[in-house]
């Protein structure tokens, strides 16, 4: 009550000296409350640099034949792939999906000014979902790079894209895992195709994610790209569960190689790995069921040069804790071959630091080897000639 009292007193003071009193039953004037803004200087700075990407091939082969030559949609391309990007320059470079774009022979990309304009594929990377496209041009508004080492979970997350089609669209959430590998790469043939194993290390979200969506970018709420949005998990006939989102650091040290090399160059060490079982846990008397099990090591590889042995369990690279397999491939993946880093591993009850100077693998795209079905995961740009 005193608190009321307190906020009002100054307003009666202000009529009772007013030489003109005012009419009874007008309230005196006070300035209205605007509107709640939530994330709308986010969205206008970032909105700019959000595209639509469509992918389109020739009709394939087996099709000709189907319909008369002079038949009005004989020749049509067909739309083989449908999703988002994010300008992350301003001479037009766009990070988006592999899968968007790996069938195209065509991609066009509208951007929020609705100019439509040819794309060429500068480079893709099966094995972490990361493509690169670009449109002639300088001087666009490029979105804010963050630094996806820096989030936790429960930090705000926006996705923004084209979602069932419906442009620049934007969905809230917040950041509920990290490091997340959910199999999905290692069911696409052309992902393990190439020298270097699937990387997964998502970042899991409950921003609504739909069909389009994919390859659109992940905000903090600072308005900077945290993330690549890839996936959704759920059942195909069911509502769409969590999202995931490949980690900008990696997307972008994957992007910036693409656009020099042509391909990708990765760190690898030269061995076979599985993740701590709790039975692995029992029976080695570990305090915690994390780290990296040493199932197998390459001869003359990297590791086996640094004394790493079978049954050794990965527990951390330099400063950094290895938690699970994915944990040691995205920090790997990181660094730059021939980089020397420490190697700590639990051995006999022991932990003990080897010196590994890293090798390099290269990842190129394979062509020519068609997208594999998940009925539990779900990459919905994936369409089907009709």
């Amino acid at each position: 009550m005193n608190r009321r009292i307190a906020v009002v007193l100054p307003i009666l003071v202000a009529v009772a000296c007013s030489p003109e009193p005012q009419e009874v039953g007008v309230p005196a004037t006070a300035e209205r409350p605007g509107p709640e803004v939530g994330f709308r200087s986010v969205v206008e700075e970032v909105l700019p640099a959000i595209v639509f990407i469509q992918a389109e091939a020739p009709p394939p082969p087996e099709l000709e034949g189907l319909l008369p030559p002079d038949h009005p949609i004989a020749d049509d391309p067909l739309m083989v792939g449908i999703g988002s990007g994010v300008l992350y320059t301003d001479d037009g470079y766009i990070l988006t999906n592999n899968h968007v774009v790996q069938d195209a022979e065509r991609v066009t990309v509208v951007l929020h000014d609705r100019r439509h304009m040819e794309a060429m594929v500068v480079g893709r990377d099966p094995s972490t979902e990361v493509a690169v496209v670009k449109i002639d041009g300088n001087g666009y508004t490029a979105a804010r790079m963050g630094d996806s080492d820096a989030i936790s979970i429960g930090d705000w997350a926006l996705a923004m894209g084209s979602p069932l089609g419906l442009q620049f669209s934007v969905t809230a959430g917040i950041v509920s895992g990290i490091g997340r590998d959910i199999g999905i790469l290692r069911q696409q043939p052309e992902a393990n195709a190439g020298q270097a194993a699937p990387l997964e290390h998502f970042i899991q979200t409950d921003a609504a994610l739909s069909p389009g969506n994919s390859g659109g970018p992940l905000l903090n709420s600072a308005g900077e790209v945290i993330g690549i949005n890839t996936a959704v998990a759920g059942a195909p006939e069911g509502p769409s569960g969590y999202g995931f989102a490949i980690p900008s650091n990696l997307a972008r040290r994957v992007a910036d190689q693409l656009v020099e090399h042509g391909e990708v160059r990765r760190s690898y060490l030269g061995v076979l790995l599985m993740n701590v079982s709790p039975e692995v846990a029992r029976a080695r008397d570990l305090e915690r069921v994390e780290g990296a099990a040493v199932e197998q090591v390459e001869a003359g590889g990297p590791a086996h040069a640094a004394g790493v042995q079978q049954g050794d369990i990965i527990v951390g690279i330099d400063d950094d804790r290895v938690l699970t397999v994915s944990d040691l491939q995205a920090q790997l993946a990181l660094l730059e071959p021939g980089t020397t880093v420490a190697l700590h591993v639990l051995r006999n009850g022991r932990e003990v630091e080897l010196s590994v100077e890293l090798g390099v693998v290269t990842t190129a795209a394979a062509e020519e080897v068609p997208p594999a079905e998940d009925p539990e995961i779900i990459i919905p740009e994936r369409l089907s000639p009709r």
